[in-house]
């Protein structure tokens, strides 16, 4: 009952993308995603696996037509699930900027960052960056130095692990974290939608 109430909280498209993703994730693997963080292992996996076989038993290289074609194709739904496991792991609301996955974001209620999960999905499928999509951590333009240099102060992960979800998510406990501790400080920026749309713009 609680589950169900949890994914009652999020729009109707979201819902119905991570529901596929996790159908298409049993049929794959075998396995039955739980919207947990540690699902997200798994969901790795099932990206490695995915690509593996457009690769034919080996990921193409990043960038590669094959990965494009997977990202394309999977993104805004693995982004779906991925970011109904942050939105459940998380003080956050999904904002929709329009109908396109791009425009998908979540936003933290306590400290300001947003996040495009369908953009994570996107770079974890194309093993990089992808034009006109991002999974990068957004925050208010004074907080960007500061953010960027505690993320960059955190243990070092492997190049190959970089574009995972498990990394996202790592990055987005990070974040709040130290984010939090900043605002005990030194004072809070506000984290409504409103506050959004002023200091970083609309979705």
């Amino acid at each position: 009952m609680e589950q169900d109430a949890r994914a009652a909280e999020a729009p109707e498209t979201i819902r119905e993308l991570a529901d596929r993703c996790v159908a298409h994730v049993r049929h794959r693997l075998g396995f039955a995603l739980d919207y947990t963080a540690q699902t997200l292992s798994v969901l790795d996996h099932f990206v490695a696996a995915v690509l593996a076989e457009e690769g034919e038993g080996e990921p193409p290289p990043p960038g590669h037509p094959r990965r494009a074609g997977a990202m394309h194709l999977l993104a805004p739904t693995v982004g779906a699930y991925f970011g109904e496991v942050l939105r459940r792991a998380f003080r956050c609301r999904w904002r929709l900027g329009g109908e396109s996955a791009e425009r998908w974001v979540l936003e933290l209620e306590e400290v300001l960052v947003r996040l495009n999960p369908a953009g994570v999905a996107a770079e974890a499928l194309y093993g990089g960056p992808v034009p006109g999509w991002s999974g990068a951590l957004v925050t208010a333009p004074e907080l960007e130095a500061v953010l960027h240099e505690r993320l960059a102060a955190a243990p070092p992960i492997p190049e190959e692990e970089f574009y995972t979800f498990a990394a996202r998510h790592e990055a987005l406990q990070i974040a709040e974290d130290y984010l939090k501790e900043r605002a005990a400080r030194y004072g809070a920026v506000g984290c409504t939608p409103a506050d959004y749309d002023r200091l970083i713009g609309p979705p």
